[in-house]
């Protein structure tokens, strides 16, 4: 009778522990996936520099995927000539969805200022039809766009955020003149497996048609979805880098003479992006006459996000990277709302005697902050009046976007809303409306060579990213938003270095279309799917309140508990076989 009774309690506990280990552990979501095509997911994004572009897409089969271009004067009848270049995948493998295999190539030898066709496909699976692109002219003046988080899936059909963001991706080629390519500042998805949420973001024809770049945000990194998505150039092995199941890797890459470099900022080693910044520039800085660094988490933003710990540990970190190598301007996303700082100096200070106007002329070792808001409309948050580095915000909960112009002389970024209906929903294209401007520009009449700009202050390459001090407590200035919350501010400007005040201080409401605060939004959209985990900090949790993991080591625990407990599971099982066996 007691071995009996033993037998049924080994077999409870190893039902219960199998159910809680696949409880525990991370599966691939599969229920959003939408029914595709033997190719899907195309999309062209930018290569090493001007002479390369990268392409990504999913497939039926697996492996033997090419992609072939040939100029679009070769061309006929929509067929690209029998001799056109062709370059088989350089990556490829199971997709997260369990149905597919992504697929990465590269088209090299690119000439500037010319017009490109090119199809991506095999044998097995067919080739997608003959999409066009075109290169840059070598040298002069050249612009690129610049999004905040599009977050498709955030808005759960209030508003429409895939329409949105569609809708203002082509405002923005609207209002732009050829743009080299555009540069999204992560969380393109709200749950970081969602096939049907990546399909979205891919389905403006431009992906196809312009090149992209992408930053990894908090609510990509919990899955390799971003990385078989998004075929970046020059990804490092050791810096930045994701997981087993998590997305990452800081890269690099050169266009019209500005070096990009970006680092995933849901990895909190800041040394790690401190010796990639350092590296890069010392290894391309020369090729450059302009600096663009790009992560996720604003760490000069004026919304709530502004005082995370994770925040402020970045903000700690970077101004004194930024300053030794010259980095002209950052831009970073996070914090659903727009804004730019004064000119920041090495400790993270406000420039002594900068101010908010249009021209701003900076020293080496000089660096401003734009923070995007969302380019969807999914959501906003909450703006934080009287931070010290506010030099303008605009907080009229509308998506925009950024078009910065380069020349020789001069980074100009010119900021754009594009307005929805009075209901809050996306509806017809609409013209952008200009809501910010700033030109930034060297204080000496002649560029400084490269190679003095990355050690303008006298630091070394190896210089401790911690020995400078640390940026401002975002506790010590403004207070939150006004509970009363207003109408919002048009201008949002924000507080004058002689320290006026603008009319900006009002804090708005943040409300979304539904009346919906954005941390309810974002309960409610996706219906609860799994990947709207917690904050990275639950004692900086923030209003929004459910965003990802900030960085994919935070996952290690829960995989690890289910993967043991499967395993004790299993074991538990096989005893109570055992014991039965040896009963009858």
């Amino acid at each position: 009778m007691k071995t009996q009774h033993l037998n049924r309690s080994f077999s409870f506990a190893s039902v219960l522990a199998l159910v809680t280990g696949l409880v525990a552990a991370p599966i691939p979501a599969q229920a959003d996936v939408t029914e595709e095509s033997a190719i899907s997911d195309p999309v062209l994004q930018v290569g090493g520099d001007e002479t390369s572009r990268n392409l990504s897409w999913m497939s039926e089969s697996s492996g033997g995927g090419e992609i072939r271009w040939a100029k679009a004067s070769e061309v006929d009848d929509g067929q690209l000539p029998a001799d056109a270049q062709s370059a088989e995948t350089t990556d490829s493998g199971l997709a997260i969805d369990l149905r597919r295999h992504y697929n990465h190539a590269a088209m090299t030898g690119l000439e500037p200022d010319t017009e490109y066709a090119y199809r991506v496909g095999s044998e097995e699976d067919g080739y997608t039809s003959v999409e066009n692109f075109v290169t840059g002219p070598s040298g002069g003046d050249s612009e690129f766009l610049v999004f905040g988080d599009p977050q498709i899936g955030s808005g759960g059909g209030r508003p429409d955020d895939a329409a949105g963001w569609e809708r203002t991706l082509n405002s923005a080629l609207a209002t732009a003149q050829d743009p080299r390519f555009f540069y999204s500042m992560g969380d393109q998805v709200n749950i970081a497996n969602s096939q049907s949420q990546y399909e979205q973001y891919l389905a403006p024809d431009a992906t196809r048609t312009v090149p992209q770049a992408t930053t990894i945000g908090n609510h990509d990194v919990a899955s390799k979805s971003y990385e078989q998505h998004f075929n970046r150039p020059n990804v490092s092995r050791d810096h930045g880098g994701g997981g087993a199941i998590t997305s990452g890797g800081d890269y690099w890459f050169i266009d019209s003479g500005v070096l990009f470099i970006n680092i995933n900022s849901n990895e909190l080693d800041t040394d790690e992006h401190a010796e990639f910044i350092d590296e890069v520039v010392a290894e391309h800085g020369d090729e450059a006459r302009w600096k663009v660094l790009g992560f996720h988490h604003s760490i000069y933003s004026t919304a709530t996000h502004n005082d995370d710990a994770d925040v402020r540990r970045l903000r700690k970190a970077i101004p004194p990277v930024a300053a030794r190598n010259d980095i002209d301007l950052v831009v970073s996303g996070h914090d659903h709302i727009y804004n730019r700082t004064f000119l920041m100096d090495a400790e993270g200070e406000p420039v002594d005697g900068s101010d908010a106007g249009i021209a701003q002329e900076k020293e080496p070792g000089q660096t401003m902050y734009l923070t995007l808001t969302s380019s969807s409309g999914s959501k906003f948050y909450d703006h934080v009046p009287g931070l010290e580095w506010e030099a303008k915000s605009v907080h009229n909960d509308v998506p925009a976007f950024t078009r910065v112009r380069v020349t020789d002389g001069s980074l100009r970024a010119t900021t754009y809303e594009v307005p929805t209906g009075t209901d809050g929903q996306v509806t017809a294209q609409a013209a952008s409306e200009e809501i910010d401007d700033v030109e930034i520009s060297r204080a000496s009449d002649e560029a400084p060579e490269p190679d003095d700009d990355a050690d303008a202050d006298g630091a070394g390459a190896g210089a401790d990213t911690d020995g400078a001090g640390a940026g401002a407590d975002a506790d010590g200035a403004g207070g939150g938003a006004d509970a009363a919350g207003g109408e919002s501010d048009s201008g949002g400007a924000g507080p004058n270095r002689d320290g006026t005040e603008t009319s900006a201080d009002e804090a708005d409401t943040a409300a979304d279309a539904d009346g919906s605060t954005p941390a309810a939004v974002d309960a409610e959209a996706e219906g609860g799917e799994p990947g709207a985990g917690s904050e990275s900090d639950a004692a900086s949790a923030s209003k929004d309140g459910d965003d990802l993991p900030r960085t994919g080591t935070e996952l290690a625990l829960p995989i690890g508990l289910g993967a043991g407990t499967i395993l004790l599971g299993a074991l538990l099982l096989a005893a109570s076989r055992r014991r039965r066996s040896a009963l009858h």
